[in-house]
């Protein structure tokens, strides 16, 4: 988790099939999971994951036979990410580096992965999801981050549960304070630092926050 100095002891990395154009950062201590064809990704960057979780209907290559590997039916209720994420949460882990979650030919599993943030969020987890130039990460309610211009000059920020109070927003371009966001309206859409480092925190509910890097 690049936000804080968290042990990586409570850090799992997963990684998912979608699109995974940067560098997927392994950390010692790390839980490292394969979500179905998210294997593909990780052996295209030399990576080694603990345990292969999934249906495996998307990976057909041959699996290792010296990695552990959870095999889940086709027909199920979750998604292959989301087994992945409740297999780490079993672990004993609470922050998850999630990478290609994003991107490919189904908008819908795009789509179930901002609805699986939401998820992760309202059971008081924390979640990095990585896309191209983009980092997409939950705010839980009393928390606050703070963040260095010069490493994401913009920001979205969206509410994620129906109804965020208590939110502020410092040394930004549009600053916010005590106020209301609903994820029936996009306020908090386009923003940016004004002041070295901006800071967001949030009263009630959960965020959604969109940091794009220069």
């Amino acid at each position: 988790m690049i936000y804080s100095n968290i042990s990586h002891l409570k850090t799992c990395i997963i990684i998912a099939g979608g699109e995974v154009q940067e560098e997927i950062q392994v950390f010692p201590d790390a839980l490292v999971l394969c979500a179905d064809s998210g294997y593909a990704r990780a052996l295209q960057q030399n990576i080694r994951p603990h345990v292969l979780i999934g249906d495996f209907d998307s990976y057909t290559d041959s699996l290792p036979e010296d990695i552990k590997i959870i095999r889940y039916p086709a027909e199920k209720d979750v998604s292959d990410t989301w087994a992945a994420v409740q297999f780490g949460k079993e672990k004993g882990r609470t922050d998850f580096m999630i990478y290609g979650a994003f991107g490919g030919d189904r908008i819908d599993h795009s789509i179930a992965n901002f609805q699986l943030l939401r998820a992760i969020a309202e059971e008081n987890l924390t979640a990095e999801f990585y896309y191209k130039k983009q980092v997409i990460k939950n705010l839980n309610a009393g928390k606050k981050i703070s963040f260095f211009r010069h490493s994401f000059p913009s920001f979205s920020v969206f509410a994620l549960s129906e109804v965020c109070k208590g939110v502020t927003i410092r040394g930004a371009k549009y600053p916010l304070e005590n106020a209301e966001l609903k994820n029936s309206f996009p306020l908090g859409l386009s923003n940016e630092g004004s002041e070295p480092h901006a800071e967001i925190s949030v009263q009630e509910g959960n965020l959604m926050l969109v940091l794009t890097k220069k």
